[in-house]
């Protein structure tokens, strides 16, 4: 004890740290003397933010427990003071409700969890679309969709099974490459399985060493911004590219508040793309939208094979400031034969949050045979995690609301190096049977008759307070003509510009029915129809889209 501390103090008066991450090598398996440790330096130093890694994430490979525990104590002062700046704003406000903060997972956790955890808070903005796209299925009668956001930055996929995001429980932080996986640090939390495509708004396009072009993952952010923002960008992106095809209304961005330059656009892409490939303009822009959608398009095939998911029988869900305009596009290239466009889509994550539930999730590693393994071994091993989990969201439940309790396993054959997760809510005799099925489907065949054993123990404990909102109300639409104008823009199968009808999404009533070709303008971002595509407005506005098959 004397040489934990006297460390501690050499750290804390010398280097004048404010965070420290204790990781003893198998904590995971007895943390006694890790949380002896932890509970000595606290005491000493009560003002010192301390991780834990039997507390973080109890996992048995040390390196990705360390890691991660590391990084938890690194964005905990900051993340302290961040959210400590908003709760004494909303107190200043005379704010009486309660203040949540998303999860990587899609969950719901009251502010002092958050602080503990912050490692968790990674990926919390994208996660909130995920369980918007899941919601929007479920609605629309669609168990299986692919999320697609696209924003100003980067763009997001993530797959719908059953009605629910499929989760994992590694992500990967500060990567050398950028989206390249294998070049970063592994954070192991439990967070909504998504794919990160180097593409957005402000993606800036170049042409590369092959001297073809590329799109991303430079950006130009928001300053100077895109050339047509009249910031002083100076190299063409994304944006540019659909305001030259006519994609954009430069009179109604963000609602007509801003105004865009299409000359800008046009001078840079002809001066960066057009001029050394010896195209015009137009063909430059097209080159940069269409490289795009092959990008996304490859990605999800790339994400949706090595899950075993079959996208060409399910619905894509569009939102985001950009992803309405290329959506019909990679839908058609994934032969995915239906889109759903909610209203709102440019603050789509707003409303993720508005329905996600109370939840947090638990993993503790222990490796045990299934030969022998009996129901109170089990609950031996779960029970003190549920305790855990309760007393984690005791606070944030609001009274009549229970929590619920999930339960789920890693299992493996005995000597193989990756596991496969396995409801566990039922009794021991049927991990083996819910084991072989689970594998088959992804694997087609049982090839091995080892024995079986469960590495990892997942618990995921929630309340659907926050999930009981049936429908979104949105103002009642306007008496005016949807079609508000029209304008040439530029579609593949003619390969040229098209005079193409402009819709206000706000106009369009339930039961509209029209086809593309078809542009329909909102305050957040701009959907595009495809040629022959068929649009319906279903009941609760939503725009239905089904991809012509030519």
């Amino acid at each position: 004890s004397e040489d934990v501390i006297k460390a501690v103090h050499e750290l804390v008066e010398k280097e004048n740290i404010e965070a420290l991450s204790i990781c003893f090598l198998n904590s995971y398996a007895n943390p006694e003397n890790e949380q002896l440790a932890a509970d000595m330096v606290q005491k000493e130093y009560p003002d010192l933010y301390i991780s834990a890694s039997n507390d973080v994430f109890p996992f048995m490979r040390e390196y990705e427990r360390w890691t991660t525990t590391s990084m938890n104590a690194y964005v905990q002062p900051a993340a302290d003071r961040y959210l400590g700046k908003l709760e004494k704003s909303l107190e200043d406000q005379h704010f009486v409700g309660r203040f949540y903060v998303m999860t990587s997972s899609g969950g719901m956790v009251a502010t002092q969890t958050a602080r503990k955890y912050p490692i968790r808070l990674l990926e919390s903005g994208p996660a909130a679309g995920a369980i918007m796209s899941a919601y929007h299925g479920r609605m629309t009668g669609a168990d299986s969709v692919l999320s697609f956001d696209m924003g100003g930055t980067t763009a997001k996929g993530a797959l719908i099974r059953g009605g629910q995001p499929l989760k994992t429980y590694e992500t990967e932080v500060a990567r050398v490459h950028e989206f390249k996986a294998g070049s970063g640090l592994p954070a192991k939390a439990p967070s909504i399985d998504m794919i990160e495509i180097g593409s957005g708004g402000g993606s800036i396009a170049e042409i590369d060493e092959r001297g073809v072009i590329r799109v991303g993952p430079k950006s130009s952010g928001s300053v100077p911004g895109p050339a047509c923002y009249s910031l002083g960008g100076k190299q063409p992106t994304l944006t540019d590219a659909n305001l030259v095809l006519g994609y954009l209304d430069p009179n109604f961005f963000l609602g007509g508040r801003m105004k865009l330059d299409k000359g800008a656009a046009e001078a840079v892409i002809d001066a960066n793309i057009g001029r050394p490939l010896s195209l015009d303009s137009v063909r430059g822009a097209w080159g940069i939208h269409e490289i795009v959608n092959e990008d996304i398009a490859r990605a999800f095939r790339v994400h949706a094979s090595e899950r075993g998911f079959d996208y060409r029988h399910t619905s894509m869900v569009g939102f985001g400031g950009s992803g309405p305009m290329h959506a019909a596009r990679v839908a058609r290239k994934l032969k995915v034969p239906r889109i759903v466009f909610p209203m709102g889509a440019g603050v789509m994550l707003a409303f993720g949050l508005l329905i996600s539930p109370i939840s947090f999730e638990l993993v503790a590693s222990k490796r045990m045979s299934l030969c022998g393994l009996t129901e109170r071994m089990i609950n031996n091993i779960f029970l003190p995690m549920e305790n855990k989990a309760t007393a984690i969201l005791q606070d944030s439940v609001i009274d009549g609301n229970s929590i619920v309790m999930n339960r789920k396993v890693d299992m493996r054959y005995e000597g193989q190096g990756y596991e496969i997760e396995i409801p566990a809510n039922e009794g021991p005799d049927e991990l083996s049977n819910s084991f072989e099925a689970e594998y088959k489907s992804i694997f087609t065949s049982i090839t091995s008759a080892g024995a079986l054993e469960v590495v990892n123990w997942k618990l995921e404990a929630s309340t659907q307070q926050n999930g009981k909102i049936e429908r979104f109300e949105f103002p009642p639409h306007s008496t005016t003509d949807p079609i508000k104008n029209w304008r040439s823009a530029f579609f593949a199968e003619p390969n040229d510009y098209i005079e193409t009808p402009v819709y206000d999404r706000y106009a369009l009533k339930v039961g509209d029915k029209f086809k593309g070709p078809a542009i329909i303008e909102e305050n957040e971002s701009t959907i595009v129809i495809g040629v022959k595509d068929e649009v319906e407005i279903d009941q609760a506005r939503n725009i239905i889209v089904k991809i012509s098959s030519y």
